[in-house]
């Protein structure tokens, strides 16, 4: 994937309804802790929302940090139905990102997180690698 540097950092509103503040919310949320996270590999770190993976595969938050040669996809779901994670994990069985040592799957579930933005800020440090 050629880096694109008009929309690295920047975060896409996927869907501007209410129904999904709080998927927005966690959205930027993630960058930001990705950024700060990484602040000291910032040159060698990549972070794009609305993500095109191929295969059919669009995930919420893409990163990759070429110093370590790992890649994130981060799914942000509000109903994780057991048919939904088959599928989704089916998506990303094989994935593979070119050059990365390893690339991750991971799913944040929204209604399992707190609607406080502190206690959320908080929560959402579990998922950051």
């Amino acid at each position: 994937m050629a880096v694109n540097w008009k929309d690295l950092f920047k975060v896409k509103i996927a869907n501007p309804d209410d129904s999904m503040m709080k998927h927005e919310v966690i959205k930027l949320m993630i960058v930001r802790k990705l950024m700060l996270k990484n602040k000291k590999d910032k040159n060698y770190l990549r972070i794009y929302t609305e993500q095109d993976l191929g295969d059919g595969k669009i995930c919420d938050v893409y990163c990759e940090n070429l110093r370590n040669k790992t890649a994130y996809a981060y799914e942000i779901q509000k109903s994780i139905t057991k048919e939904w994670k088959e599928s989704i994990l089916r998506k990303y069985k094989d994935w593979e990102v070119y050059g990365m040592n390893s690339a991750d799957l991971i799913i944040i579930p929204i209604r399992e997180l707190s609607d406080d933005l502190n206690i959320l800020n908080k929560e959402l440090d579990k998922y950051i690698f």
